[in-house]
């Protein structure tokens, strides 16, 4: 994921419509960690609610030294091989594949040099602007930092694929042979609609019900879809971020999202 592991500090916010994640966190410090949730007022804007999260944040109001991270959930995303990331074509690129897409957007771009790709996505007008006030953001969306977690901690030549269960989003990464294929996000209203994408995919990318493997990842509904699951696919895993962080932490992370979590530990 392009994500150097110094030892200064990081704040690490995720942009969802439903609220804001605040991270702060220093590699070298574990108990520095900090985590902060801001729940979103239908009544304004995106950009507006973001900008009076930040003005709140109380790490943010602290200490402004920080190298910003900003993770964009959207299902808008499209993927670039390298040899055609050109900056100047990022909005040609992007507007041929979702014409329909706000033409206010701010189209960013996040670089995976080990997959050979360039994730493309939409950054909402005033959400952009509210986070670039912060300073440099380096931008991801949950598919790229899915990408990366892929790479650096599944086994290497598996056929098998990552399912991320996020509130009504469902995003579903496939690999064959240890090369990750073609991403797929849908929103889903409830637990049926989670699954049925689920095993539409699977059937579609051709795995094996008893051979190949579905890792598991996302919030407290991932214990009820493997029991909806269960029938259907026989090798099935959970994987938790969170175990790998420094013990003392595990206490304060409960909540954080999956790819938030992630994103941490590649710093």
């Amino acid at each position: 994921m392009n994500v150097d592991k110094k030892a200064n500090k990081t704040l690490s916010i995720r942009i969802s419509t439903n609220g804001f994640c605040f991270c702060s966190y220093t590699p070298t410090e574990p108990e520095s960690l900090q985590y902060i949730f801001y729940p979103t007022e239908s009544s304004t804007s995106l950009g507006v609610n973001l900008s009076r999260a930040i003005g709140e944040c109380p790490f943010i109001t602290q200490d402004r030294e920080f190298e910003i991270k900003a993770i964009i959930e959207t299902a808008e995303y499209t993927a670039l091989p390298a040899e055609f990331d050109n900056r100047q074509d990022y909005k040609f690129f992007y507007r041929s594949c979702f014409p329909k897409s706000d033409s206010g957007a701010e189209i960013v771009a996040n670089r995976l040099n080990v997959q050979g790709l360039t994730i493309l996505f939409p950054v909402d007008r005033g959400v952009y602007e509210s986070l670039q006030s912060l300073g440099e953001v380096t931008y991801y969306t949950p598919a790229s930092i899915l990408m990366g977690y892929i790479t650096n901690n599944l086994p290497a030549e598996e056929n098998c694929m990552i399912a991320y269960i996020h509130g009504e989003q469902s995003l579903f990464v496939p690999v064959k042979e240890g090369k990750i294929g073609v991403s797929f996000c849908f929103k889903s209203e409830n637990g049926e609609d989670h699954v049925f994408y689920m095993l539409s995919i699977w059937k579609e990318q051709g795995f094996s019900q008893t051979d190949d493997i579905l890792y598991l990842c996302g919030d407290k509904q991932i214990e009820e879809l493997q029991t909806l699951i269960s029938r259907f696919i026989k090798n099935r895993k959970r994987i938790n971020p969170s175990e790998q962080f420094h013990p003392t932490l595990l206490n304060r992370i409960k909540g954080i999202p999956f790819d938030l979590q992630a994103l941490i530990l590649c710093e």
